[in-house]
Parts: C-alpha cells; structure tokens; sequence
C-alpha cells in the first residue's frame, strides 16, 4: 500500500480494509450485520404488545467531534423489563457488544402500557462508528440492533443523526395560533415543523395506517399551500422497525400501469395531494431511499414475473420490480438500484448474463418511465424475465458482486404482452412534483434541528451536485431531466407569513473544517475537484478528541467500485500536533471518493481511525 515505507512492514500498521458503504436496501454490509434498509410498503400494521416503539436521541444532532454524553430513550409497547441491545464495535472482534437493558419507567397510551428505557454513552463511542461511511449523502450512523423482544429473529437498527461541522444556518418563522397560545408551528425555506404530539403513539392505537398521518396533514393545510403532490412525513421520535421508511398513495387516478385506483384525498384536507411518506432519523438525506419512495407512486405493480409464468421472489414482489434485463431499477425486488442485468457475448457468439453496476447517476428504468408518462410504448425496450427470481436471496433485495453469473432460463415480455394486460397508460404527466417536508416532533424543534433538516430538504430538490458515492442522484438525474422536484415552502396566507427565500449552495458542498474526529482542518475541503488536481490540506490534532502526541497522518481516497488494494493512500509526519498533507487524483481517477483518515502514535503503533466521510467527486 502506497506511503507506509516510513513507518516499516509491521503487523500493526496495516490499515484496515477500505470502507464499502452502507446500502439502504440491499441487507447487511461487509462492515456491519447491523444496518436495516427502507420499508417498501404502503401502510405499517398496529403494534401488538413487545413491539419495538420508538427512539429518541439526545443531542438530536450530533457532530463529529462531539466530546459530552450521548443519551437514547427507547419506547416498546407492553410489559417489557428488559431488552437486548447489541451496540456496534467495528473495532472489536465479533464488531459489536451485547448489552442487556433494564426499564427505567413506564407510560400509558390509550390504555396500553409502554415500557421505556434509556441508556448514556460517553461521546469517545463516537470514535467507533464514525468509521461508518457518512456524510452528505448519508447523514447518519448505526449505534446498533435492538432485538424484537416478541422473539420474532427481527430486529431493528438504532440510527444516530450527524451533521456536517459546515451545515449552513436557516431563517425559522413562528406561526403563532390566531386564538392565541403558544406556536405549535414554524417552518423554514423548505421545510416544516408541526407540534403534534401521539403522532407516532398512533401506531399503537390504529389497526391501519399507523402513524397519524391525516391529522398531520390536516395541521399542515392549515397554514400551507394546498399544492403539494406529496407530503414527506419525518417523525422526530424516531421508529424502531426492521423496515422504517413506506410511501402511502392517497391519491391514484393514472391507468395502465397496475395502480389501484384511490382517492383518500378528503381525510387529508389537500386537494392536490397524491400520497405520503414516512422517512425517518437521516433517511431524508439518503437519495436512494427518497428516489425509492417517490417512484411508488407509479408503481412498480405491473407483476411482469406473472405475465412471464415466472414465480416471483425477493422483496414484496408484489410492488417491485423482478429481476430482468436490460435496466437498473430503483424499485427493484431482488437487485439494488447499484447493479443490473447486462448481456455478454463472448468472442465464439456465445451469450451469458451477469450482474454489472450502472452508469451513475442511476436512472429509472423505461418501463418506470413508461408509468410516468415520460416514454411512449413504442420507446419501452422489450424486456428479459429470469426464471429463477430467487437465485441471490429469496426475500430480499441483494447486490450480487460485479460479474456475478445470472442462471437458468428466461422469458421475454414485449410491450404489446403488457398493454395487452393493463392496458393504454392515461392520466397525468408530472414534469414537476411538488414535494414538502413537515418534521413531526412532541415540542418544537431547535435552531439546529431546523438547519440539518432545511438543509437536506432543500438538497432533495437540487437538479444537479447531489448525487451519492454509491451513484444513486437527484430526482432530475432519474428521469433523464424529464422531470423536476421542489420542496419550497409555501404558506396559505402569504401576507401573514411570507415564503422563506434563501440563498444555499447545496450542490457539491464543501466539507467542514472538522468532519473528520479527531482532525481539524484549516479550511474547509471542497466537495468536487478535477482529476490531475492536487488538493493540499493543512491541520492539526483536535487535542480534545485525540489528547497525545502523534507522528504520521495516513489519508485514503477509496473510489466507488474499486478493489481496496486500488485505493490511493498518501502519508505525512505530524510536527507539534499540525500537518500538511498533499492527495492527487491522477487523469484517469474520475469517481466519487469515501475519504478515511489515520493517525499513529509512532511507527510501531497500531492505526487509530478519525472518519470516512462521502462522497468527494473527482471528474
């Protein structure tokens, strides 16, 4: 590994191996069997008794060099003494500790009790889990597992939100209630908060939807354009499920497309509306899960596999997308978005199949597009069904390795065999939706609640300059600029409560100065470069987070879809606590980078990691 000369070829300085990211719907990482992907349904069921609740987490936000303590108060439904908890340790042997919870207290919700427990942890675990790949693109890291204390095997992923050292600051508006009282209501430029508490309580009461969705919307139309296509719903009490993010159409008049028809539009209040969302702790952050959640206005319900003869498999395959060629799908029920199906024919004319990752950024497939409107029948490819659906993983979504054989026999779908089902496609095209975020929270949020979640709404909206480190883009870049997103905040009473307008750069945002634990740069570090750039960075040792003395700096750019071995490594000494450290991107280094740094004691000293952080791009 390039830079390690100066410290010698000891056991102890070997880095560890370069991070993959956390896929959001794809199961388990090689870094953590504790990381949950999104919900693919439309509704959440009632909680029984020994049903994991909620969580709340104290700091609601945290960032990376933070040195107090870090406080979780968890909710499950029923007389529950105890719960297991397996905190994540990636530094330990098994990569995570077992802990057992005891009950601090209980509380009543409509009669049923609720059990919650709390736990405090000094803010150096932080030093673990930031090695979790985290960032712009992925404002969160996984504390750890609660174990369904049902005894179900589920279990359900504690997520800890973190924000950027340079997450830029918001104006924040008060409505105060014209009956007066105090403000249960502000909002910034794109985004809202509503005081309404049971919000998420209501999942123990109802046998239907779960949340209290409706009388959220109905708040939110009280002092808010009606004029939203969707309304995305982040609970402030964070939900402890296996599957924590759905989409619930409210609205569904298109034809052709498999769609049932609904119209649930007057128990929301919003005559625009079409459906709404749930997504939870960072995952408004996370482009593939809001991508995902987006698409299932549209479908996918077309049961291709049915149509083929084919029995379905993988992830609610009733909703999703089956495995097939050609096209990457971001509504896939047995391969994450990162991969497709692509033919080969060797050089004897012999034809195979294998797994193969998609040009980023990662578009619909045509037949999405078809659903939406933006392609005409004739402009659908004919598509290509595997017999064996279940060939990766039989109930979830998976990402084979690139070049993974894809076996067995297949059968053809033309367009003619799907019009020839569903039908001619009729009913709305949207060349932009309209899309707010209203955060649902027992009191109102703080000032810096209010930036971390105006900042990542204005960033769904972004055309351009938000794209992931695993590919995955904006809502522009999957529709091939067909279509637009926009999540300004509009209120009803315009003279009253003027919109928010503020200037933010959004798009390819710089890091901040101390993103990194333990490091503190000069100046913060730009989110995009251009290759044969040599970018110089100039720091020192937070001696709050790393008290000592110390004499190398390792920093590793590992490129997406890279082998580790591949990644570029550069070294210096560390003279008085400060460093300079140069990283060049060769001519043919264009990607997007996970970032990770280093600092040894000495050169016989084992390597103590600060973060990785995502994504830098180079192009």
């Amino acid at each position: 590994m390039a830079g390690l000369a100066v410290l010698g070829a000891r056991e102890s300085t070997v880095l560890p191996p370069a991070a993959d990211r956390l896929p959001s719907m794809a199961g388990p990482s090689v870094r953590s069997a504790h990381v949950s992907r999104a919900r693919r349904v439309e509704a959440v069921a009632a909680l029984s008794d020994l049903s994991p609740l909620s969580y709340q987490q104290f700091p609601p936000i945290l960032h990376p060099g933070a040195t107090g303590s870090i406080r979780l108060v968890l909710d499950v439904v029923g007389d529950v003494p105890e719960v297991v908890f397996r905190r994540n340790v990636p530094s330990s042997a098994t990569g995570h500790v077992e802990e057992l919870w005891s009950r601090l207290t209980t509380r009543s919700v409509a009669g049923r009790l609720v059990s919650i427990f709390e736990q405090t942890y000094p803010g150096t675990i932080l030093s673990d889990l930031l090695v979790y790949p985290h960032g712009h693109d992925f404002p969160q890291v996984p504390l750890g597992r609660l174990d369904d204390p049902g005894g179900s095997g589920e279990s359900a992923t504690v997520w800890l939100r973190i924000a950027s050292t340079g997450l830029p600051g918001s104006t924040v508006r008060l409505i105060t209630p014209s009956e007066g009282g105090p403000a249960t209501v502000q909002y910034a430029s794109h985004a809202v908060n509503l005081v309404l508490p049971g919000f998420d309580d209501a999942r123990i009461e109802s046998a239907g939807d779960g949340y209290a969705l409706e009388a959220a919307a109905q708040a939110f139309y009280r002092d808010f354009a009606d004029k939203y296509q969707s309304l995305a719903f982040v609970p402030h009490r964070m939900p402890l499920a296996p599957f924590d993010t759905f989409n619930r159409t409210v609205w569904s008049d298109l034809e052709g497309i498999g769609m049932p028809f609904a119209d649930d539009r007057a128990a929301f209040g919003g005559t625009a509306l079409r459906a709404v969302q749930v997504l939870p702790a960072g995952f408004l952050g996370h482009q593939a899960t809001l991508l995902h959640q987006l698409a299932h206005h549209w479908g996918d319900r077309m049961n291709l596999g049915t149509i083929a003869g084919i029995a379905p498999a993988g992830d609610d395959p009733d909703r999703h997308t089956p495995l097939l060629y050609p096209g990457a799908t971001l509504v896939g029920g047995v391969l994450d978005g990162t991969r497709q199906v692509e033919r080969v024919v060797t050089g004897d004319g012999v034809e195979r199949f294998e797994i193969a990752r998609p040009t980023a950024p990662v578009r619909f497939h045509p037949l999405q597009l078809y659903r939406m409107g933006f392609l005409d029948p004739a402009e659908a490819p004919d598509i290509t069904v595997f017999a064996e659906q279940a060939q990766f993983a039989s109930q979830r979504v998976s990402a084979p390795a690139v070049g993974t054989a894809v076996a067995g026999a297949r059968q053809a779908v033309s367009i003619n065999a799907i019009l020839a089902a569903f039908g001619t496609r009729g009913g709305p095209v949207f060349t932009e939706w309209n899309q707010a975020v209203v955060i649902v929270s027992d009191t109102l949020l703080s000032q810096e609640e209010m930036d971390y979640y105006n900042f990542y709404a204005q960033r769904a909206a972004a055309s351009t300059g938000t794209r992931a480190y695993d590919g995955f883009g904006s809502f522009f870049e999957a529709t091939g600029g067909r279509a637009s997103l926009q999540t300004r905040i509009l209120t009803r009473d315009a003279d009253t409560h003027p919109a928010i307008t503020q200037a933010r750069d959004v798009g390819d945002v710089a890091f901040g100065t101390g993103d990194w634990r333990g490091l503190m740069f000069d100046e913060p570090i730009p989110g995009r470069l251009l290759t044969s750039t040599t970018l110089t960075l100039r720091g020192n040792i937070d001696p709050e987070v790393l008290p000592g003395s110390y004499q190398f700096l390792i920093i590793r750019a590992s490129r997406f879809g890279d082998a580790p071995g591949d990644a570029i490594t550069v070294q210096t000494a560390v003279r008085g606590g400060r460093f300079v450290i140069s990283l060049r991107f060769p001519a043919d280094g264009a990607g997007a980078y996970a970032i990770d740094a280093f600092v040894f004691v000495d050169g016989d000293a084992r390597p103590i990691p600060t973060s990785v952080i995502t994504p830098l791009f180079v192009d």
